[in-house]
This record gives C-alpha cells, sequence and structure tokens, in this order.
C-alpha cells in the first residue's frame, strides 16, 4: 500500500525544508534499510517554482502549476502514483505515526478520512475551535484541508478528482466523497497546524470569517469570489 502526500505551495520557502523532514521522519517512511511506498509531491503555484528550488531532498517530486489550491492538488493527482492520497498543508505537520494510522485505516475498510484538528498554540480559544471542528467532523464528515485529508485514489478518481477550485476544493471533495457513500474515519490523532492565520487576522474575526465563507460556497456563491475574499 503506497502513500503520495500532496503539499499545495506558495512561497514557502522557509517551511518546505522542515516539513519535507518531518514526513521523512515518520516511522512508516523507513522500516529497516528499505523505504516504504511512500512518495512526497510540492505543487509550486509560484511559476517560477521558488518554494521547489529550496527543497534540497533529491526524492521530493516537485511541480509548477497554475496557483489555486485545487488546481495545485489536482496538478499533483495526476504525478502521484499512490493507492491513497494525502493532502498536507504547508504549514501542518502530521502526528507521529500519521502514516501508518492512514494506512491501517485504509487496511480496514476506510476510504477517506481525515485527522482531528489540532491547532499549534496554548491559548485556550483554540481548544474550542478544535472542539467545534471535532464536532462538524462528527455530524457531517465535513474535514477541512488543513486536517490531512486522505483517501484511496479509486474513491478519488470514481468523484472526479480534486474539483480544481482556487477555495472551498476540500469542501466539495468531502461532499462528494460523503454522497457517494463511501466510508468516512477522523482518526484520534490530532495534526498539529500552525495558528499563523488566526494570528495574523485575529482569532475570532478568522473564525467567524470562515464560517461566512463556508455558508456563502453552500448557498451557491463562485469559489473564485470567495477566494478574493479569503
Amino acid at each position: 500500500m503506497t502513500i503520495s502526500i500532496i503539499i499545495p505551495v506558495l512561497h514557502e520557502q522557509e517551511r518546505i525544508g522542515g516539513l519535507v523532514e518531518d514526513l521523512k521522519g515518520q516511522g512508516a517512511w523507513v522500516k529497516g534499510q528499505e523505504k516504504q511506498g511512500v512518495e512526497i509531491i510540492v505543487v509550486d503555484g509560484d511559476p517560477q517554482g521558488s518554494t521547489i528550488a529550496a527543497i534540497t531532498d533529491h526524492e521530493v517530486v516537485g511541480i509548477t502549476s497554475e496557483k489555486g489550491r485545487g488546481i495545485q492538488l489536482a496538478a499533483g493527482v495526476e504525478v502521484a502514483t499512490g493507492s491513497i492520497i494525502l493532502i498536507l498543508h504547508a504549514d501542518t505537520l502530521l502526528p507521529d505515526g500519521g502514516l501508518q494510522a492512514v494506512t491501517r485505516a485504509v487496511a480496514n475498510g476506510t476510504d477517506w478520512g481525515a485527522f482531528r484538528l489540532g491547532i499549534d498554540s496554548p491559548e485556550l480559544a483554540y481548544r474550542m475551535i478544535e472542539w467545534f471542528v471535532d464536532l462538524r467532523c462528527k455530524l457531517f464528515a465535513l474535514p477541512y484541508g488543513d486536517q490531512a485529508l486522505f483517501m484511496t485514489s479509486s474513491a478519488l478518481a470514481s468523484c472526479g478528482g480534486i474539483p480544481p477550485l482556487p477555495l472551498m476544493e476540500d469542501v466539495e471533495l468531502a461532499r462528494r466523497l460523503r454522497q457517494s457513500g463511501y466510508a468516512f474515519t477522523l482518526l484520534p490523532q490530532r495534526v498539529a497546524t500552525s495558528a499563523r492565520r488566526w494570528q495574523k487576522d485575529g482569532i475570532l474575526r478568522r473564525t467567524l470569517h470562515n464560517w461566512w465563507l463556508l455558508l456563502r460556497y453552500l448557498a451557491g456563491a463562485d469559489p473564485k469570489k470567495l477566494a478574493q475574499t479569503y
């Protein structure tokens, strides 16, 4: 069972090295001297490939595409060879043993899933956000991309692949997978997602804005216009 980890990036030169190193340190990557079936694909939305240029590990697959998270992810899927696709944001780290947890879940019958959200800050307000995200996932099977969404390549293909949207591609993908009847699992481990966007915009303002964007999208708003206000 192989995993293709697809990372959409835009000007993430300072973060990408640490993320690749963290992934390489995952226990599922190395077994003795034998490499497991894991590939890392970085899709750069900068036509100059500025983030790719900062990667020193030659085993990482680096490609460029038109800017837009859904568009970049779709480009990554085109070159992926794994039987499992895992979407990872550049500011999110998997929990220890995360790759093993994914392969174990799929082996037990899961078609798609995600980790619980974990925000990398000790502030109590972030624990409230995490609780609400847990509830959303349990009630509606609606994880976001910053929870390291994963799915079998066959389930993804049958749902039409990654929606090439500049924003809300994760929501649309989750809706398609859920509506197709594929088995969903919310893994118990939490990712470690940077709090940088909440810290930049303010916790309450960013949270309310995210909810407003979701409601507008579900009501039929154009993702391109939503992306301009993200």
